[in-house]
Protein backbone atom coordinates (compact mmCIF):
# COMPACT_ATOMS: atom_id res chain seq x y z
CA UNK A 1 0.00 0.00 0.00
CA UNK A 2 1.52 3.18 -0.97
CA UNK A 3 0.51 5.82 2.10
CA UNK A 4 1.16 9.61 2.21
CA UNK A 5 1.66 10.90 5.88
CA UNK A 6 1.52 14.38 6.50
CA UNK A 7 1.62 14.86 10.02
CA UNK A 8 2.04 17.85 12.75
CA UNK A 9 0.42 19.21 16.10
CA UNK A 10 -0.59 22.16 16.74
CA UNK A 11 -2.55 23.40 20.23
CA UNK A 12 -5.55 25.83 20.23
CA UNK A 13 -7.99 25.88 23.31
CA UNK A 14 -11.16 25.16 23.01
CA UNK A 15 -13.30 25.68 25.94
CA UNK A 16 -17.23 26.20 26.16
CA UNK A 17 -18.64 28.21 28.70
CA UNK A 18 -21.82 27.55 30.63
CA UNK A 19 -22.27 30.69 33.16
CA UNK A 20 -24.57 30.71 35.65
CA UNK A 21 -26.12 34.12 37.25
CA UNK A 22 -27.95 35.77 39.52
CA UNK A 23 -31.90 37.95 40.66
CA UNK A 24 -34.39 36.87 44.38
CA UNK A 25 -36.42 35.34 47.19
CA UNK A 26 -35.72 32.12 49.00
CA UNK A 27 -33.33 29.28 49.14
CA UNK A 28 -33.74 25.89 51.04
CA UNK A 29 -30.88 24.71 52.99
CA UNK A 30 -29.77 21.60 55.05
CA UNK A 31 -29.37 22.35 58.37
CA UNK A 32 -26.04 21.25 60.58
CA UNK A 33 -27.38 18.70 62.42
CA UNK A 34 -29.31 17.22 59.50
CA UNK A 35 -32.71 17.36 60.96
CA UNK A 36 -33.90 19.00 58.01
CA UNK A 37 -34.54 21.70 55.64
CA UNK A 38 -34.86 25.25 56.42
CA UNK A 39 -35.08 28.35 54.64
CA UNK A 40 -33.01 31.00 54.17
CA UNK A 41 -33.86 34.60 53.24
CA UNK A 42 -32.19 36.04 50.06
CA UNK A 43 -32.54 38.52 47.23
CA UNK A 44 -30.42 36.87 44.76
CA UNK A 45 -31.68 33.66 43.09
CA UNK A 46 -29.33 31.51 40.32
CA UNK A 47 -30.13 32.28 36.89
CA UNK A 48 -28.56 30.72 33.52
CA UNK A 49 -26.69 31.87 30.65
CA UNK A 50 -24.62 29.93 28.48
CA UNK A 51 -22.10 30.59 25.49
CA UNK A 52 -19.01 28.91 23.79
CA UNK A 53 -15.72 30.43 24.23
CA UNK A 54 -12.83 29.85 22.05
CA UNK A 55 -8.99 31.69 22.17
CA UNK A 56 -10.44 34.95 20.62
CA UNK A 57 -13.70 34.95 19.94
CA UNK A 58 -17.58 34.11 21.98
CA UNK A 59 -20.56 32.72 20.40
CA UNK A 60 -24.10 31.73 22.09
CA UNK A 61 -24.97 27.41 22.55
CA UNK A 62 -27.02 26.26 20.07
CA UNK A 63 -30.79 26.95 20.67
CA UNK A 64 -32.07 23.66 22.07
CA UNK A 65 -29.36 23.12 24.72
CA UNK A 66 -29.52 20.68 27.47
CA UNK A 67 -27.58 20.51 30.14
CA UNK A 68 -27.34 19.48 33.65
CA UNK A 69 -26.25 20.44 36.97
CA UNK A 70 -25.05 19.35 40.32
CA UNK A 71 -24.61 21.73 42.75
CA UNK A 72 -23.13 21.52 46.67
CA UNK A 73 -23.94 24.22 49.14
CA UNK A 74 -20.64 23.85 51.80
CA UNK A 75 -21.99 26.81 54.18
CA UNK A 76 -18.46 28.65 54.93
CA UNK A 77 -15.97 25.49 54.22
CA UNK A 78 -14.06 25.17 51.16
CA UNK A 79 -15.27 22.73 48.46
CA UNK A 80 -11.80 20.70 48.48
CA UNK A 81 -11.71 20.33 52.45
CA UNK A 82 -15.87 18.51 52.17
CA UNK A 83 -16.10 17.61 49.13
CA UNK A 84 -15.76 13.92 50.06
CA UNK A 85 -18.41 14.65 52.87
CA UNK A 86 -20.84 16.94 50.89
CA UNK A 87 -23.67 15.31 48.59
CA UNK A 88 -25.70 17.60 45.68
CA UNK A 89 -27.73 18.85 48.63
CA UNK A 90 -28.35 22.14 46.01
CA UNK A 91 -28.91 21.23 43.13
CA UNK A 92 -29.16 17.40 41.50
CA UNK A 93 -29.14 16.87 38.30
CA UNK A 94 -30.80 20.45 37.21
CA UNK A 95 -31.84 20.29 33.77
CA UNK A 96 -31.40 23.72 32.06
CA UNK A 97 -32.73 24.35 28.63
CA UNK A 98 -31.18 27.26 26.30
CA UNK A 99 -33.79 28.40 23.27
CA UNK A 100 -31.01 30.53 21.88
CA UNK A 101 -31.51 33.39 24.35
CA UNK A 102 -31.71 32.57 27.99
CA UNK A 103 -31.55 29.77 29.74
CA UNK A 104 -34.89 28.25 31.48
CA UNK A 105 -35.05 25.84 34.64
CA UNK A 106 -37.50 25.21 37.55
CA UNK A 107 -37.68 25.11 40.58
CA UNK A 108 -35.86 28.58 41.03
CA UNK A 109 -32.86 28.44 43.17
CA UNK A 110 -31.44 31.23 45.39
CA UNK A 111 -27.90 32.55 46.82
CA UNK A 112 -27.68 32.88 50.47
CA UNK A 113 -27.87 36.11 51.99
CA UNK A 114 -24.21 34.85 53.75
CA UNK A 115 -21.86 36.39 51.44
CA UNK A 116 -19.03 33.94 53.42
CA UNK A 117 -21.33 30.66 52.41
CA UNK A 118 -20.28 28.79 49.26
CA UNK A 119 -21.68 26.77 46.65
CA UNK A 120 -19.86 24.61 44.50
CA UNK A 121 -20.96 23.92 40.69
CA UNK A 122 -20.53 20.84 38.27
CA UNK A 123 -21.82 20.38 35.33
CA UNK A 124 -22.34 17.66 31.94
CA UNK A 125 -24.09 18.52 28.34
CA UNK A 126 -26.05 16.80 26.96
CA UNK A 127 -28.60 16.52 29.94
CA UNK A 128 -30.34 13.04 30.71
CA UNK A 129 -33.29 12.66 32.75
CA UNK A 130 -32.02 9.19 33.97
CA UNK A 131 -27.81 9.68 33.99
CA UNK A 132 -25.88 6.73 34.45
CA UNK A 133 -23.82 7.73 37.14
CA UNK A 134 -21.11 6.74 39.89
CA UNK A 135 -18.99 7.46 43.03
CA UNK A 136 -16.17 7.98 41.78
CA UNK A 137 -13.65 5.42 41.05
CA UNK A 138 -16.47 2.86 41.86
CA UNK A 139 -19.20 0.75 39.85
CA UNK A 140 -21.40 1.86 43.17
CA UNK A 141 -24.26 3.68 42.00
CA UNK A 142 -24.40 7.70 42.91
CA UNK A 143 -27.89 9.18 43.90
CA UNK A 144 -28.78 12.46 45.70
CA UNK A 145 -26.94 11.26 49.33
CA UNK A 146 -23.95 9.95 47.41
CA UNK A 147 -20.82 12.65 48.48
CA UNK A 148 -18.70 14.39 46.04
CA UNK A 149 -18.42 14.74 41.85
CA UNK A 150 -20.14 11.43 40.22
CA UNK A 151 -18.39 9.41 37.65
CA UNK A 152 -20.94 9.35 34.53
CA UNK A 153 -20.89 6.53 31.89
CA UNK A 154 -22.09 8.17 28.19
CA UNK A 155 -22.82 5.83 25.10
CA UNK A 156 -22.36 6.66 21.57
CA UNK A 157 -25.33 7.10 19.28
CA UNK A 158 -25.40 8.22 16.20
CA UNK A 159 -22.10 10.06 16.44
CA UNK A 160 -22.85 13.35 16.21
CA UNK A 161 -23.36 14.37 19.88
CA UNK A 162 -20.61 16.12 21.60
CA UNK A 163 -20.43 15.28 25.51
CA UNK A 164 -18.69 17.69 27.70
CA UNK A 165 -17.84 17.74 31.49
CA UNK A 166 -17.64 21.52 32.90
CA UNK A 167 -14.59 22.06 35.18
CA UNK A 168 -15.68 22.30 39.17
CA UNK A 169 -16.23 26.25 39.46
CA UNK A 170 -15.50 25.88 43.45
CA UNK A 171 -16.36 27.95 46.47
CA UNK A 172 -18.77 30.42 44.81
CA UNK A 173 -20.95 32.80 46.77
CA UNK A 174 -23.65 35.43 46.29
CA UNK A 175 -22.48 38.49 44.13
CA UNK A 176 -22.92 41.84 44.97
CA UNK A 177 -24.71 42.57 41.62
CA UNK A 178 -25.95 40.07 38.51
CA UNK A 179 -22.17 38.66 38.00
CA UNK A 180 -22.24 35.32 36.54
CA UNK A 181 -20.49 32.16 37.52
CA UNK A 182 -18.61 30.48 34.35
CA UNK A 183 -18.70 26.61 34.02
CA UNK A 184 -15.71 26.02 31.69
CA UNK A 185 -16.72 22.78 29.60
CA UNK A 186 -14.28 20.74 27.95
CA UNK A 187 -15.01 18.17 25.24
CA UNK A 188 -14.33 14.67 26.51
CA UNK A 189 -14.70 12.70 22.78
CA UNK A 190 -12.54 12.46 19.87
CA UNK A 191 -13.82 14.12 16.52
CA UNK A 192 -12.82 12.42 13.08
CA UNK A 193 -13.36 14.38 10.15
CA UNK A 194 -12.98 12.70 7.16
CA UNK A 195 -11.66 14.04 3.39
CA UNK A 196 -11.79 12.44 0.09
CA UNK A 197 -10.76 12.88 -3.07
CA UNK A 198 -10.13 11.11 -6.44
CA UNK A 199 -6.47 11.33 -7.88
CA UNK A 200 -6.66 12.75 -12.03
CA UNK A 201 -4.90 10.05 -14.09
CA UNK A 202 -4.67 10.75 -17.73
CA UNK A 203 -7.91 8.40 -18.29
CA UNK A 204 -11.46 9.98 -17.31
CA UNK A 205 -13.61 8.36 -14.30
CA UNK A 206 -16.09 9.78 -12.20
CA UNK A 207 -15.56 8.58 -8.18
CA UNK A 208 -18.85 8.65 -6.41
CA UNK A 209 -18.66 8.37 -2.14
CA UNK A 210 -20.49 5.94 -1.26
CA UNK A 211 -20.31 5.12 2.27
CA UNK A 212 -18.01 6.07 5.50
CA UNK A 213 -18.14 4.03 8.43
CA UNK A 214 -16.19 3.11 11.68
CA UNK A 215 -16.61 -0.66 12.57
CA UNK A 216 -15.10 -2.78 15.74
CA UNK A 217 -15.04 0.35 18.27
CA UNK A 218 -16.25 0.61 21.84
CA UNK A 219 -19.52 2.59 21.72
CA UNK A 220 -20.07 2.72 25.83
CA UNK A 221 -17.64 4.10 28.76
CA UNK A 222 -17.55 5.67 31.78
CA UNK A 223 -16.23 9.31 32.15
CA UNK A 224 -14.33 10.10 35.31
CA UNK A 225 -12.27 12.56 36.35
CA UNK A 226 -8.93 11.44 35.74
CA UNK A 227 -10.69 10.47 31.64
CA UNK A 228 -12.35 7.60 30.22
CA UNK A 229 -12.47 3.95 31.36
CA UNK A 230 -14.77 0.87 31.82
CA UNK A 231 -15.22 0.20 28.16
CA UNK A 232 -18.31 -2.00 27.45
CA UNK A 233 -18.82 -4.81 25.22
CA UNK A 234 -20.11 -4.99 22.31
CA UNK A 235 -18.17 -3.37 20.08
CA UNK A 236 -20.22 -1.85 17.29
CA UNK A 237 -20.32 0.66 14.16
CA UNK A 238 -21.27 4.30 13.52
CA UNK A 239 -22.44 5.43 9.87
CA UNK A 240 -20.32 8.66 9.19
CA UNK A 241 -21.55 8.82 5.58
CA UNK A 242 -24.54 6.67 4.55
CA UNK A 243 -26.73 8.39 2.06
CA UNK A 244 -29.87 6.26 1.67
CA UNK A 245 -29.77 6.00 -2.54
CA UNK A 246 -27.51 6.79 -4.95
CA UNK A 247 -28.76 10.11 -5.56
CA UNK A 248 -27.41 11.21 -2.21
CA UNK A 249 -23.38 9.78 -3.12
CA UNK A 250 -20.89 12.58 -3.02
CA UNK A 251 -19.17 12.82 -6.67
CA UNK A 252 -15.50 13.38 -5.29
CA UNK A 253 -13.10 16.36 -7.08
CA UNK A 254 -9.81 16.34 -7.64
CA UNK A 255 -8.87 18.12 -4.38
CA UNK A 256 -9.78 18.05 -1.14
CA UNK A 257 -13.07 19.79 0.44
CA UNK A 258 -12.25 23.21 2.32
CA UNK A 259 -11.11 23.20 5.82
CA UNK A 260 -13.96 22.68 8.17
CA UNK A 261 -16.62 20.92 5.11
CA UNK A 262 -15.50 17.23 5.24
CA UNK A 263 -17.69 14.89 3.34
CA UNK A 264 -18.42 13.50 6.65
CA UNK A 265 -17.70 14.24 10.55
CA UNK A 266 -18.22 12.09 13.35
CA UNK A 267 -17.34 12.13 17.52
CA UNK A 268 -16.75 8.87 19.54
CA UNK A 269 -15.08 7.26 22.33
CA UNK A 270 -11.62 7.55 23.08
CA UNK A 271 -9.87 4.66 22.70
CA UNK A 272 -7.26 2.40 21.62
CA UNK A 273 -7.07 1.15 18.30
CA UNK A 274 -5.05 -1.64 18.65
CA UNK A 275 -8.15 -4.49 18.47
CA UNK A 276 -7.66 -6.08 15.06
CA UNK A 277 -11.26 -5.37 13.87
CA UNK A 278 -11.20 -2.00 14.50
CA UNK A 279 -11.76 -0.47 10.61
CA UNK A 280 -12.26 2.14 8.53
CA UNK A 281 -14.98 0.66 6.46
CA UNK A 282 -15.12 2.93 3.01
CA UNK A 283 -17.45 2.12 -0.53
CA UNK A 284 -17.35 4.01 -3.58
CA UNK A 285 -18.43 3.55 -6.99
CA UNK A 286 -16.00 4.14 -10.23
CA UNK A 287 -17.63 5.02 -13.93
CA UNK A 288 -15.08 5.14 -16.40
CA UNK A 289 -15.66 7.03 -19.57
CA UNK A 290 -17.26 5.31 -22.40
CA UNK A 291 -18.32 2.10 -20.55
CA UNK A 292 -21.84 1.28 -19.45
CA UNK A 293 -21.14 -1.09 -16.18
CA UNK A 294 -20.20 0.99 -12.34
CA UNK A 295 -17.40 -0.39 -10.14
CA UNK A 296 -18.65 -0.78 -7.28
CA UNK A 297 -15.08 -0.71 -4.70
CA UNK A 298 -14.88 -1.47 -1.30
CA UNK A 299 -11.99 -0.86 1.05
CA UNK A 300 -11.46 -1.72 4.82
CA UNK A 301 -8.72 -0.12 6.48
CA UNK A 302 -7.45 -1.57 9.96
CA UNK A 303 -7.69 1.48 12.39
CA UNK A 304 -3.95 0.60 13.95
CA UNK A 305 -2.50 1.15 10.46
CA UNK A 306 -4.86 4.71 9.40
CA UNK A 307 -3.48 6.42 13.17
CA UNK A 308 -0.01 4.15 13.45
CA UNK A 309 1.86 7.43 13.97
CA UNK A 310 -0.14 8.01 17.10
CA UNK A 311 2.02 7.40 20.22
CA UNK A 312 0.23 5.51 21.83
CA UNK A 313 -1.97 4.31 19.10
CA UNK A 314 -5.27 5.32 20.52
CA UNK A 315 -8.18 8.41 20.13
CA UNK A 316 -7.24 11.19 22.61
CA UNK A 317 -10.01 12.71 24.77
CA UNK A 318 -10.63 16.55 23.10
CA UNK A 319 -8.43 15.72 19.95
CA UNK A 320 -9.42 16.17 16.56
CA UNK A 321 -8.48 14.15 13.61
CA UNK A 322 -8.20 14.95 9.85
CA UNK A 323 -8.21 11.87 7.78
CA UNK A 324 -7.39 12.97 4.04
CA UNK A 325 -8.09 10.16 1.67
CA UNK A 326 -7.22 9.95 -2.16
CA UNK A 327 -9.08 7.24 -4.26
CA UNK A 328 -7.63 6.05 -7.47
CA UNK A 329 -9.70 3.35 -9.72
CA UNK A 330 -6.61 0.56 -9.15
CA UNK A 331 -4.38 1.49 -6.37
CA UNK A 332 -5.28 0.85 -2.93
CA UNK A 333 -6.18 4.23 -1.20
CA UNK A 334 -3.78 6.75 -0.01
CA UNK A 335 -4.17 8.91 3.43
CA UNK A 336 -3.14 11.09 5.64
CA UNK A 337 -3.82 12.13 8.97
CA UNK A 338 -3.39 15.31 11.24
CA UNK A 339 -4.29 16.28 14.84
CA UNK A 340 -5.15 18.95 17.05
CA UNK A 341 -6.54 19.95 20.49
CA UNK A 342 -10.46 20.74 19.40
CA UNK A 343 -9.27 24.21 18.69
CA UNK A 344 -12.30 25.75 16.55
CA UNK A 345 -15.86 27.20 17.19
CA UNK A 346 -18.14 24.49 16.71
CA UNK A 347 -21.98 23.42 17.74
CA UNK A 348 -22.71 20.66 20.14
CA UNK A 349 -24.14 18.64 17.44
CA UNK A 350 -22.19 18.75 14.13
CA UNK A 351 -23.59 17.72 10.78
CA UNK A 352 -22.52 16.36 7.23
Amino acid sequence: MTRRRNIWLWALALTATAILGVSCTKMPDYDEDDEGWTMLSSNVPVAFGTNLSAPATKTALPAGTHFGVFAYYTRTSNWNSVKNSTAPNFMYNQEVVFDGTSCAYSPIKYWPNNTNEKITFWAYCPYSANPVIFKQGTNTDFNNATKNIPDIRFTVTDGQTDFMISDVAANKTKPASATPVELTFKHTLSKLSFYVKKVDPIAKYTVKLKNIRVDGIYLTAVHRSSGWANWASPRGSVSVFAPADASGYSVLATSYPAAGSPQGATMLLPQSLDYEYAMLHIEYTIDFEGLLHTRTMISNIPLSLLFEDLDPVAWGEGKEYNVSLSITPDDPIEFSVTWSNWGTVHNNHISN
